[in-house]
């Protein structure tokens, strides 16, 4: 309360609680209010003021967030939001899976966005009375690798032997495409467009395959049909055409396995895969099946059946995030970089994603295979600098080396070569075949002996690898390299297995004979000629190959082994399938007493050292016609050299030079070109005069004493 005398006036200043404000001051003193200021008029008497307050509405505000705001294709999450101010109404908008619509919570809420594939912006605005807010969120989608994927389809699968048919490719995201097998040239490369292709006429049962790549994806596509020929007209295998619709899914999704049999197949019963897919009788006609969810790349196969035979199919399911190809790494580490001399230390390697590891260089037998884990080497004693070196790989054909040089006072560095050999595999079937591969240190040369057909002789001091050809006793395959220092050798054995001796169909047969000719000059000869090229030569490499049997083989593939020290130029066919220097051509059917010759030019490189062997080792493999497999080898070998300065008779000052004739004295004594018969007749003219002049001419011929002729 407040006393004032008769007539006067008086104040008050009008203060509203937090989340209120001033609504009307009144009462029975009269006055007036300014902001919250309020003046009473003049008071005669007793008199009472009263204030009045109502509580203030803001503006809503929304928050979103985002359990995982950053995910790869595929993936999902959950959005979340919360509210201020109690707004009356939440609308979303944008996002996925059903989020846009009015009917969000005014308080706090969340929503599950289902599967995402590509960046979403999800939206949402809450509003009163007062006013509204709006807030937005960005999950962002990291795009997948594509992987390639290809359809392969014959307009007939099955014909009268003579007749002929189309194969048509389609590919998705693929940069590259090769074909094999096939017949009439199928093996080639392809188009990424897609295309159709003519058989030709067709005797035999023939499959054409096609795989296709792309730069982004680590996972090639591959797919393959048979055409079937009657040659009878009898009744013959179904084909089942089992499919995949997707090939590739990503870890939880699904596809449907479809397929439609041709033949008249009388039953059809599923093998692997999964939901129940194995074990069970399917329908001879067309069906379907769901997969269900995967996890893991999938196989599912199906065999239908006649009275003609049985035909089994697989068809793959490819589940990405799951058996990711990566490279392999490794470190190495020494626990003492700097020793005095005589002292020790520890080397520690790290492998990650390796199959195998080969160390080289070191110390204390350092050099050689070596565990693919975490593991440690005691370097012994040492008395100079010495480096350690590791080189690890997988199956995917990535490697990577490391090394750590252990530094022992003041002393020079050990240059002493190392040398460390393995094989693929070290033990084959009869008859199998294997690669061996060496890795050197501080080398300057390196010479191989043992082993089989083409190994000895001088070697590249690496790192390297040699094709052994088919084996069928256990060998031992040893490399020693050397430098100014000293030599160090090391030697791997491949055992051969017993040999399995299987009984085939006596009719009809097959017999394949496989010649080889290495030739610096000629086309194609059936013997080995002029095998001394030069740095810097092109030489001609034939295989000639007959079937002499009395039924046709099929599958036919030849493998040639190209020596590191030759460029490939090119080859008759002009298609093999090139990785470094081996080549594959694939050959098709070869009929009863059929024959074919394969042709490849290569280039001797240059500074190639004297005395170098070349060994051009080739495999034929194919499929006798009682249905096993077979295969042939032949080799040839070439050594490097250089010739000798040409000699030159001098005749009255007059030089001729017989160096162009020098093939008089080699494999090619006769000229097979009208040009070679002349200068031929021309050298036995002028070889008569020089004869005539010397017995009845009395001018005396001169021989240059730095030149010695002879006459054969």
């Amino acid at each position: 309360s407040t006393v004032v005398n008769s007539g006067g006036i008086t104040s008050f200043t009008i203060s509203a609680n937090t989340g209120y404000s001033i609504s009307s001051v009144t009462g029975s003193c009269g006055g007036n209010l300014s902001g919250n200021i309020y003046t009473t008029n003049p008071i005669y008497s007793n008199c009472t003021v009263y204030a009045s307050f109502s509580s203030i509405t803001f503006a809503p505000t929304v928050i979103l967030s985002a359990d995982n705001q950053n995910l790869t294709s595929g993936g999902n999450t959950t959005v979340r939001w919360s509210t201020t101010n109690n707004p009356t109404s939440c609308t979303a908008s944008g996002g996925t899976n059903g989020w846009a619509g009015n009917n969000k919570s005014t308080s706090n809420g969340s929503f599950y966005t289902g599967t995402l594939y590509s960046t979403t912006t999800y939206y949402m605005t809450c509003s009163n009375s007062v006013g509204q807010s709006t807030d937005s969120i960005i999950i962002t989608v990291s795009q997948q690798a594509q992987n390639p994927s290809v359809t392969l389809t014959a307009g007939s699968t099955n014909i009268t032997s003579g007749n002929s048919t189309y194969i048509t490719w389609t590919p998705y995201n693929a940069t590259s495409c090769s074909a094999s097998g096939g017949s009439n040239g199928w093996s080639d490369y392809k188009s990424i467009n897609g295309g159709s292709f003519p058989t030709g006429a067709l005797y035999n049962n023939t499959t054409y395959s096609i795989t296709c790549y792309n730069s982004s994806s680590t996972i090639p596509a591959y797919a393959s049909v048979t055409v079937y020929v009657n040659n009878n007209n009898y009744n013959i295998p179904p084909i089942i055409n089992l499919t995949a619709n997707p090939t590739y899914v990503t870890s939880g999704g699904s596809s449907y396995i479809s397929w439609n049999p041709t033949n008249n197949p009388t039953y059809c019963t599923a093998s692997n895969g999964s939901n129940y897919w194995s074990g069970t009788t399917r329908s001879t006609y067309s069906g379907s099946f769901p997969t269900g969810a995967l996890y893991t790349t999938t196989v599912y196969t199906m065999t239908c059946g006649n009275s003609a035979g049985a035909t089994t199919e697989s068809v793959t399911v490819n589940v990405s995030n799951q058996n990711t190809y990566l490279q392999p790494s490794v470190s190495i580490t020494a626990d003492r970089t700097n020793i005095s001399s005589g002292e020790n230390t520890i080397v520690r390697w790290y492998p990650i994603n390796a199959t195998s590891c080969y160390a080289s260089g070191g110390s204390n037998n350092w050099a050689g295979t070596k565990s693919i884990y975490s593991n440690s080497f005691n370097t012994g004693t040492l008395s100079y600098s010495t480096t350690y070196t590791i080189s690890c790989s997988n199956y995917n054909s990535g490697s990577d080396t490391k090394s750590v040089t252990v530094i022992v006072g003041s002393q020079q560095n050990n240059n002493q070569p190392t040398v460390a050999i393995a094989t693929d595999e070290e033990s084959v079937p009869y008859n199998g075949t294997t690669f061996v591969r060496w890795y050197t240190a501080n080398a300057t040369s390196c010479h191989a002996s043992g082993g089989s057909s083409g190994w000895v002789g001088t070697k590249s001091i690496g790192p390297g690898s040699f094709y052994t050809g088919s084996l069928t006793t256990n060998k031992t395959y040893t490399l020693t390299c050397t430098n100014n220092f000293g030599s160090a050798s090391d030697s791997t054995t491949v055992s051969v297995r017993a040999q399995t001796i299987n009984n085939p169909k006596p009719t009809p047969t097959s017999l394949v004979l496989i010649t080889s000719s290495v030739d610096r000059n000629q086309p194609i000869v059936p013997t080995i000629d002029n095998t001394r090229p030069k740095p810097g030569d092109e030489i001609n490499y034939t295989v000639n190959y007959q079937n002499i049997g009395t039924g046709a083989i099929t599958n036919l593939t030849l493998r040639m082994d190209l020596p590191y020290e030759v460029n490939y130029m090119f080859s008759t066919p002009n298609n093999p399938n090139k990785s470094g220097n081996t080549l594959i051509f694939n050959l098709g059917t070869l009929k009863a007493n059929g024959q074919g010759t394969v042709t490849v030019r290569v280039k001797v490189r240059d500074n190639i050292p004297a005395g170098t062997n070349l060994n051009f080792p080739a495999t034929l493999s194919y499929t006798d016609p009682s249905g096993f497999p077979q295969s042939v080898n032949a080799n040839v070998s070439a050594q490097v050299w250089n010739e000798p300065t040409p000699t030159t008779v001098i005749e009255d000052n007059n030089t001729i030079q017989l160096g162009a004739l020098a093939f008089l004295g080699g494999a090619n004594f006769f000229p097979n070109t009208l040009l070679g018969w002349l200068l031929i007749i021309l050298f036995i003219v002028l070889l008569v005069l020089a004869i005539k002049k010397a017995y009845y001419n009395p001018e005396t011929t001169t021989i240059s004493k730095k030149t010695t002729t002879t006459h054969s």
